[in-house]
């Protein structure tokens, strides 16, 4: 949705916690629009329950193990923790092909966040089944340097430190101070 900020955005924008804020502003209005490089919208179905991790991600504490989206399923986070980083790192399990994302690059994504320390999803835009759009300028930091100079079409897993996503805490979203996130975000287009 054109103008729309993830949900976890915005309550980032309300707290304070991004790293390089824009307006803050959101329009509600949707756009149809899309950029020319674009790729297949988000999926809904679940991953089948026999499916193999294809990523397992170590933690300073903990660990997570991630079946990463394809076109028809959404992504599955198993969490063995509670799971915390101290340093923010991306993993591109699907590289993409189309424009490259910059700091200041609009992006439209799908994407799931889930808290480390308790395994929970706090955010799906796979289980919505809508893409969403915002500037990489007004996102969490974590976010920010998981898709700058990706490329249309990647999907990717990042493990995200509490200061770089919200350091302290995001209460409506059940994130606590300390808390570390994992997200797995496919790009969809950029402008």
């Amino acid at each position: 949705m054109k103008g729309r900020f993830p949900r976890f955005a915005v309550a980032a924008l309300a707290f304070g916690a991004v790293g390089a804020c824009g307006s803050g502003t959101e329009s509600a209005a949707p756009s149809t629009s899309r950029s020319a490089d674009q790729v297949t919208g988000c999926p809904t179905a679940a991953p089948p329950q026999d499916a193999e991790p294809a990523l397992r991600l170590e933690g300073v504490t903990g660990r997570a193990s991630v079946v990463p989206p394809t076109d028809r399923t959404a992504p599955r986070v198993t969490v063995e923790g509670p799971y915390r980083v101290d340093k923010t790192s991306a993993t591109t399990t699907r590289e993409g092909t189309g424009a490259t994302l910059t700091d200041a690059s609009v992006a439209t994504v799908c994407y799931q966040g889930v808290n480390g320390r308790t395994g929970e999803v706090f955010d799906d835009a796979f289980a919505r089944g809508e893409s969403v759009e915002f500037s990489l300028a007004d996102v969490v930091t974590g976010f920010r340097k998981a898709l700058s100079g990706q490329k249309v079409g990647a999907t990717v897993i990042a493990a995200v430190t509490a200061a770089d996503g919200y350091p302290n805490g995001q209460p409506a979203a059940g994130i606590k101070e300390g808390d570390s996130l994992i997200f797995t975000i496919t790009v969809l287009a950029a402008s």
